[in-house]
């Protein structure tokens, strides 16, 4: 299987690009997710698997603009329109799951992060209800074990080993053709002590 993956330069992204030789279309290398989406949609036709991971931010930040759904949306639209078969996988966020007051400002990147769960669920419905071809599977994840978020002043040692995103990512991929993962929610316990 050939994948391509947003922001695959650092963290999360890295790990996937490493793990399944992918192709990386990140800031890094000249492909923005707020304004390139035209481009990337179309290079997404070549891939059996696009990882929807690079995040522009939360909504009242200037440069962000729910990248990640719109990118999700437009991708998919084409993939639909060429009766394309494969898998989008989105990068979701624990944030999604609760609703919280919007101060401090960056607790709004829940937002956009909800929206992806919602459109990801609703293409996952179209691959149900035999409307598309390819899949749609959301990997919804709390803390990464990440050098950015070791060296955070909140880092309390303990985020998701890399390796186990992976192996979600394998498993949603590696299910039978007329069988499609809706979502995989994996948390943290951020005090957890190791015995």
């Amino acid at each position: 299987m050939k994948f391509m993956i947003t922001g695959a330069n650092r963290g999360l992204g890295l790990a996937l690009q490493q793990a399944f030789d992918a192709d990386n279309y990140s800031r890094s290398n000249g492909y923005d997710i707020t304004k390139d989406r035209g481009r990337l949609a179309e290079q997404s036709l070549v891939y059996d698997v696009f990882v929807n991971n690079a995040f522009d931010g939360p909504f009242q930040e200037s440069w962000a603009d729910f990248g990640q759904v719109k990118l999700l949306y437009e991708i998919a639209m084409l993939w639909k329109t060429h009766n394309k078969t494969g898998h989008i996988i989105n990068i979701g966020s624990v944030g999604s799951e609760d609703i919280v007051a919007p101060e401090p400002s960056w607790e709004t990147y829940r937002v956009p992060k909800s929206a992806l769960k919602h459109h990801s669920r609703q293409w996952t419905r179209a691959f149900k209800t035999n409307q598309v071809l390819f899949k749609t599977s959301l990997i919804t994840v709390d803390r990464l074990d990440t050098e950015l978020s070791r060296s955070r002043p909140s880092w309390t040692g303990n985020g998701h080993d890399l390796g186990d995103v992976v192996s979600m990512v394998r498993l949603c991929v590696g299910m039978n053709d007329n069988t499609c993962i809706d979502e995989i929610t994996a948390w943290v316990n951020l005090q957890h002590k190791q015995q």
